[in-house]
């Protein structure tokens, strides 16, 4: 039926749209890493990307938290599209580093555990750049990847000091190349050598300022480069200034429109720059239709997402082979067949956060009424550790349903409650949680949890701090009381001595008297 739903969705939305240009981008995305320290924004950061990429008319190659050999097949995949393209874009935020200058994006299984790694478990800025200068006109780069590495600093450790200092802090200045095309635009998230910020928001700043200005009408990437520059910088109190290598033979427009005084558009990458008057027209025309075609695949995917069955998902991936959500879809289907899923926090309501920057609140999160009763394998598929399994049962007891001591193992008692709970929120009383119901919990729950959280952090705090004192005093009063017996000992041993050496002189004194009276 579902499928059927998308079918007509599709069809109905559909539009074609003047390819005035042949334009690819390459959008990857790493921050869930495995064996260093994971990155809450470069997926948020290349989903957004890849959705501006693709309303400007761009065939999108995207990937997000990929391993090794996905990015090594994504690549290839990029590099076969690229081929010939009037422009071909790499954006890539994550972790990277440089080794003796060369830059390297690092996938999320990597270990980097000596110089082996460099060449097994990372890949090159120059080798995904030279599937772009493959008969491409223009190309542009944007690396939002020097954030701070640990890997960078383990590798330089096991490396040993002669050679440590070819690892370098932050991403290498890359030289612009002739290709023999119109030019080039390499672009950091900071200087040279510097380590970007990761920001606090859903995006990096970087990333923030450049999805703000890229389809600016008009706007060439010169300019739009400027304002992104300026925006970082004053958004990071001048911490971080992104540094921009241009070597262009024009001005490079990615969303050039018709104005008053113009009747032909002149942009690098069109198929001519001597268009005839309806080129304009044509160019907006484009523009408008990309963008209908994103948000007909952004209603389809929120749909999709909200069912959250691997029926739905299979039929997002079949209207949309090469989509923007392509791996996410992937990635829940993976995760429905396999059992386990990730706690409902960053399933849908999350998801759904971060698509509409909306913040996750009890009005916009998926309605449990409409949902499927909670069973053992629903409760199962949430996959909760033990401390999981005592958070829910503490955010059972702050709804006024006492479950007893939070234990992590849920028998009779906290079935009981979970049961009450439900049936107070109209919920089917099954006694066991699906994810959507989980989320409602977490909602209804958030300040008191967080109160308890800040007292339960504060009673360790007092009960640490307490035995820090006592610590301290029974040290104190161990080192008096050794005092005190050294004190003692001393004493004893100068009494022992005194009247040693009196009995000694008695002796030594009695000898000497006999021996005196013996000889006169």
């Amino acid at each position: 039926m579902f499928k059927h739903l998308i079918a007509v969705l599709v069809i109905a939305l559909a539009g074609t749209s003047p390819a005035l240009a042949k334009r690819v981008a390459l959008v990857l995305g790493n921050g869930a890493y495995e064996h260093t320290v994971a990155l809450p924004n470069p997926a948020n950061d290349a989903e957004v990307m890849a959705g501006k990429l693709r309303g400007l008319g761009f065939d999108v190659v995207s990937g997000m938290d990929q391993t090794y050999s996905d990015m090594r097949r994504t690549v290839m995949e990029f590099a076969k599209k690229a081929y010939g393209a009037d422009i071909a874009v790499l954006f890539y935020a994550g972790h990277g580093m440089q080794i003796a200058g060369q830059n390297l994006l690092i996938p999320v299984d990597a270990r980097i555990e000596d110089e082996t790694s460099i060449d097994f478990e990372t890949i090159s800025v120059d080798f995904i750049m030279r599937q772009m200068s493959k008969d491409v006109k223009v190309q542009m780069v944007f690396l939002d990847a020097c954030r701070d590495n640990p890997l960078a600093r383990t590798l330089a450790r096991r490396m040993g000091p002669s050679r440590s200092g070819s690892v370098g802090t932050g991403l290498a200045e890359i030289k612009v190349q002739e290709t023999g095309g119109e030019g080039s635009v390499i672009a950091f998230s900071t200087s040279p050598g510097d380590v970007a910020l990761d920001g606090e928001g859903s995006n990096s700043p970087f990333t923030s300022a450049l999805i703000r200005h890229i389809d600016t009408p008009n706007a060439s990437i010169q300019t739009v480069m400027t304002r992104v520059t300026g925006d970082v910088y004053d958004a990071t109190e001048k911490r971080q200034r992104p540094w921009v290598n241009a070597s262009l033979i024009g001005e490079v427009f990615l969303n050039k429109q018709a104005d008053a005084d113009s009747q032909q558009v002149a942009s690098l990458g069109d198929t001519a720059k001597t268009a005839p008057q309806a080129t304009a027209p044509a160019a907006s025309a484009a523009a408008t239709q990309s963008t209908i075609a994103w948000e007909r695949e952004k209603l389809v995917w929120n749909t999709v997402k909200e069912s959250d069955t691997i029926a739905d998902y299979e039929a997002y991936l079949s209207a949309y082979p090469e989509g923007t959500f392509k791996n996410f879809a992937r990635n829940a289907i993976k995760r429905l067949q396999s059992g386990t899923q990730v706690a409902s926090r960053n399933s849908t309501a999350a998801d759904q956060a971060t698509e509409t920057g909306v913040a996750t609140t009890a009005t916009n999160l998926p309605d449990p009424k409409k949902l499927v009763a909670g069973t053992a394998d629903t409760e199962a598929s949430i996959g909760w550790n033990r401390t999981a399994r005592r958070e829910v049962q503490t955010r059972l007891n702050l709804t006024g349903n006492n479950v007893g001591r939070p234990d992590g193992a849920f028998g009779p008692k906290t079935r009981a409650g979970i049961t009450t709970w439900q049936t107070q929120n109209g919920l089917v009383p099954s006694g066991y949680f699906t994810a959507a119901q989980y989320v409602l919990l977490t909602s209804q729950t958030e300040a008191q949890y967080a109160a308890y959280v800040a007292e339960v952090n504060r009673k360790r705090a007092a009960a640490a701090a307490a035995k820090k004192t006592r610590s301290s005093t029974t040290r104190a009063n161990t080192a008096t009381n050794r005092n005190q017996n050294t004190r003692q000992q001393n004493n004893n041993n100068n009494g022992g001595n005194t009247a040693g050496a009196a009995f000694m002189g008695g002796v030594v004194g009695g000898i000497i008297g006999g021996a005196i009276g013996s000889r006169y």
